[in-house]
This record gives structure tokens, C-alpha cells and sequence, in this order.
């Protein structure tokens, strides 16, 4: 049952040209995570100290694309393990927690409309976040299927994220955006839950 507008979807053939590429020059899924990882660090370093958001949203951006190029090498190559998934939920949950430290700490003195800090909205922002990939994991050891359900799952968290600091990078509007991101979601949190749940009651019911 998942959502079928899906940015997984859209970059389907970047990500599959791109990883067959990866594999022949010998990198493994486990190694492409760990790529991932690295690249979402190197967004905190080049947010918090250097405040840079250009090149934060480029390797926010990069973040992502390896985060579909290591399932994409597992199916390649065959190497698909459930070890190698749980490393790269693991490494998923780490690397989200860079990029939000790092807009914390560029956002650290900021308020929306001089009022709402900052801080407040990027905390909410990144346990919610959490929640929604919790929410996956925990229902899909109950039932068969895959649960990415709602607007806002991880990829689309990641572009999201992207497009909006690069056009703040030009143009500002930084605080609104991680606004608007904050109750994105939530949203979706909130959908997701309330599918689980139904999903739930039925099978009891039954």
C-alpha cells in the first residue's frame, strides 16, 4: 500500500544508471550507505561551520541519491540481505540527524516573524521526521507489504529540504520554509498513523 507519487520514482533511471556504474568499479551496498553517511556529515560541517547552504543543499541532495543507489546495488548484484537493510536503516536515522543539527545550529539565533524560535520548529521538525520512518519499521514487522505511506517519507523529506535551501541560499525566506516543512510532517505522521491504525482494527476485527 504505498503512496504511488513517489520521487524514488522520478530518479529511478539517474539512480539506476548510477549504480550499475558504482558496481562495476566494486562498491558493495554497505559501502554506498556509508557513503551516504558521509556526505550528509559533510552537509552539517558545511552548514555549521561554514553556513554555507549552497553547497548544504548540493550534498543534501547527493545524501539522498546514495541513499537510493544502495538498495539499487544490493538488487544488482543480488546482494540483497536483511543485514545490509537494517545497516542502512540505521545509517538512514544518523544521517537525518547531521543535516537537522546542522540547521539547528545555523538557525541558532533565528526566529520566525521574531517570535517562534527557531531551534523549537527544527527539534518538533526532526522527531516527527523520525516518527514517520519509525512508524514504517514498526508496522512492517506485523504485517507483509510496504507502509512508505503520505506525502512527506524520506525522500521526498531530503528534496524537500534541497530545493528549499537552495532557493534560500538566492532569495532568504530560510525560517518560512522550515515552517512549512514542520507542518508537512506532521501531516504525514499524522496520515500514516491513522492508515496504520485502520490497518490494524481490521486485522483484529477479522
Amino acid at each position: 500500500m504505498p503512496s504511488r507519487y513517489r520521487l524514488r520514482y522520478i530518479f529511478r533511471p539517474l539512480i539506476t544508471v548510477l549504480s550499475k556504474g558504482l558496481s562495476k568499479i566494486g562498491i558493495t551496498p554497505n559501502l554506498a550507505t556509508i557513503f551516504m553517511l558521509c556526505f550528509a556529515f559533510l552537509s552539517f560541517i558545511y552548514l555549521a561551520l561554514f553556513r554555507n547552504l549552497l553547497i548544504f543543499s548540493i550534498l543534501v541532495f547527493t545524501t539522498g541519491i546514495m541513499d537510493g543507489c544502495d538498495g539499487a546495488i544490493a538488487r544488482l548484484t543480488g546482494k540483497v540481505k536483511k543485514i545490509g537493510g537494517f545497516f542502512d536503516s540505521v545509517m538512514d536515522r544518523i544521517s537525518e540527524f547531521f543535516i537537522f543539527l546542522g540547521l539547528i545550529i545555523f538557525n541558532w539565533n533565528n526566529y520566525l516573524w521574531n517570535y517562534i524560535d527557531m531551534k523549537l520548529i527544527l527539534l518538533i521538525s526532526y522527531l516527527i521526521s523520525f516518527m514517520i520512518s519509525y512508524c514504517r519499521a514498526r508496522v512492517e514487522v506485523f504485517f507483509k507489504g510496504d507502509f512508505d505511506i503520505g506525502l512527506m517519507a524520506r525522500s521526498e523529506r531530503l528534496f524537500y529540504i534541497f530545493i528549499t535551501m537552495l532557493f534560500a541560499f538566492f532569495y532568504g525566506f530560510t525560517a518560512e520554509f522550515l515552517f512549512i516543512y514542520m507542518w508537512l510532517v506532521i501531516g504525514t505522521y499524522l496520515y500514516r498513523v491513522k492508515k496504520i491504525s485502520l490497518q490494524i482494527k481490521k486485522v483484529e476485527n477479522q
